[in-house]
């Protein structure tokens, strides 16, 4: 045997020897089967035991991975703003603006006269529960000439009905008349009557659709009152999304609407306010306003506006925060006698407010006790 041969022999023998050593190790070291019919009775016990212990211990952690899956919803909140109640608030407006235009008219003399300042509107409502309410509105105006000319510039009361039918369509119809303190005794009477008529529908998972037809007319109906000056119609549809996020931030309810409102008006409305503007604001009688022409004849697309509406509502107390972006189209410009479609203007304006719930408790109903045949005797 050469010298090769025998090393080649020494080598396979050195590999095979450990493979046997481990193959019968780990044959020795297999777990031995345990039959449980063979187990005692205190084994047999203690295993049914620590089975049952093992399952109740999987049963409550599946029911904490499941319960907070789940959205918590408070049905307090709900449940007050369906019930009889009453209602005071108190909103803000940034700036005074009607489907994105600047409540303003040009004088004779070439100046113009427009509505400043902010707005402060304080009003208290009572809701019933089968959806009937009341309410009386206040104004009042941060511009100089229109706050020393009256302390309350605007007040408005109105009642009307809004109910939410299967949980999802909304349906409401009210109305409303305006009194002006200030301004000629004819711009008081021009277009101070509303009546609405609102719906809304909760098409999916909170995306709603809202439409809204206002009808605003004068309590004056003389003949001679242009058409502009006796009615104005005005209808508005609302594409917008509910996110809606439970305690937090110390709110029962906190919610988040981006919207997108398409206002679709003729430029009465406008008109008429400034004109009552100009009453108080212009320097002098012979200073006469440019009456703008033709403004009734035209109805269509006034006023882009996107927004996103922040809620948050602590028990009684709710919040709101709503920055708008107004995108005025179809802008009439009585100098150049043309309407302009899109004219590329933006006003920014934001609206706030908060608002207090007193609750009224419904009276509890006594049931009729039984007389106890003692009594009697």
């Amino acid at each position: 045997m050469s010298r090769f041969t025998f090393f080649i022999l020494v080598a396979i023998g050195i590999v095979i020897s450990p493979m046997n050593s481990g193959a019968q190790t780990r044959t020795d070291s297999v777990p031995k089967v345990i039959n449980l019919d063979s187990l005692s009775a205190e084994d047999e016990a203690l295993f049914v035991q620590y089975k049952d212990s093992f399952k109740n211990d999987l049963y409550d952690f599946l029911e904490v991975i499941n319960s907070s899956k789940q959205i918590k919803i408070d049905t307090s909140v709900y449940n007050m703003d369906r019930s009889s109640h009453v209602e005071v608030s108190l909103d803000f407006v940034s700036r005074q603006l009607i489907n994105g235009r600047i409540i303003a008219l040009s004088t004779s003399k070439g100046k113009v006269i427009a509505l400043t300042g902010v707005g402060f509107y304080p009003t208290v409502m009572y809701y019933h529960k089968y959806g009937f309410y009341a309410a009386l509105n206040t104004t009042f105006y941060t511009d100089y000439k229109i706050a020393h000319a009256t302390p309350v510039p605007v007040v408005t009361p109105s009642a009307g009905y809004g109910h939410t039918f299967f949980k999802r369509w909304f349906i409401g119809a009210g109305y409303q008349r305006t009194f002006n303190t200030y301004g000629s005794s004819l711009s008081r009477i021009l277009l101070n009557n509303t009546m609405t008529i609102t719906s809304s529908v909760d098409v999916w998972k909170k995306l709603i659709f809202s439409s809204a037809f206002y009808i605003f007319w004068s309590s004056d109906h003389s003949v001679s009152l242009p058409a502009d000056e006796k009615l104005s119609v005005e209808l508005v549809l609302s594409l917008k999304k509910e996110f809606i996020i439970y305690k937090f931030l110390g709110a029962k309810e906190f919610t988040i609407t981006p919207a997108m409102n398409f206002n679709f008006a003729n430029d009465n409305r406008t008109f008429v306010s400034a004109l009552a503007v100009s009453d108080v604001k212009k320097d002098s009688k012979k200073d006469t306003v440019v009456r703008t022409q033709n403004v009734n004849d035209f109805f269509g697309l006034l006023d882009l506006e996107p927004s996103i509406n922040f809620d948050w509502r602590i028990r009684n107390v709710d919040i709101f925060l709503l920055p708008t972006l107004a995108v005025p189209l179809n802008i009439f410009y009585p100098a150049k006698d043309e309407r302009v479609l899109d004219p590329k203007v933006f006003r920014f304006y934001v609206q706030a407010g908060v608002k207090y719930l007193f609750c009224i408790k419904p009276k509890r109903k006594v049931a009729n006790q039984p007389v106890k045949d003692s009594l009697l005797n």
